[in-house]
């Protein structure tokens, strides 16, 4: 998304983009949930509703210990159970839940949102490259911000839109 490795650029000693600056900037894009309910997602099978997979209505779920299913009493689900796309936050279990309640804890990325925010820091970094000819030939450097700026405001528009239910205290 952001066409980026550790040889990009090197401000002083500093090199350009190591796998601990992208994860500073996923993680000032990460949401933390919990207890956060499933939808189930019932369909037919041979003429009856089952419960096989549920949705979470989240996308970019990070992988590993941070991400399990808890039952309505708190209890965890063993992981033999169901699987999880985590890109795509859909659970999928072996056998029919039957409609049970399920809650998941995780914690999701906003990948635009940090696609945008490293392809800014990349045209910050050559924000004073300038244009010049000389003996028939043209250099356009400009147009690598130019470029830049408009990756960054191309991941800028993909990036989900936030809202929130506001409750009236008066009524």
């Amino acid at each position: 998304m952001t066409i980026t490795g550790t040889a990009d650029y090197t401000i002083g000693t500093v090199s350009y983009w190591s796998d601990d600056q992208l994860q500073t900037i996923l993680d000032s894009h990460r949401a933390d949930v919990q207890f956060y309910a499933l939808e189930p997602n019932p369909w037919q099978d041979v003429g009856s509703v089952v419960y096989k997979e549920f949705l979470s209505g989240l996308e970019n779920l990070e992988q590993g210990t941070v991400t399990y299913l808890q039952t309505s009493v708190g209890s965890s689900v063993g992981t033999a159970n169901y699987s999880i796309d985590y890109n795509r936050g859909i659970v999928t279990f072996t056998a029919d839940q039957n409609g049970t309640a399920y809650y998941l804890t995780s914690r999701t990325y906003d990948m635009n949102g940090a696609a945008s925010d490293v392809w800014k820091k990349k045209a910050a970094q050559v924000a004073l490259r300038f244009d010049f000819s000389t003996d028939n030939h043209s250099m356009k450097t400009s147009q690598i911000y130019d470029h830049y700026i408009k990756q960054a405001e191309y991941y800028d528009s993909m990036k989900p839109i936030q809202s929130v239910t506001i409750y009236r205290g008066d009524t």
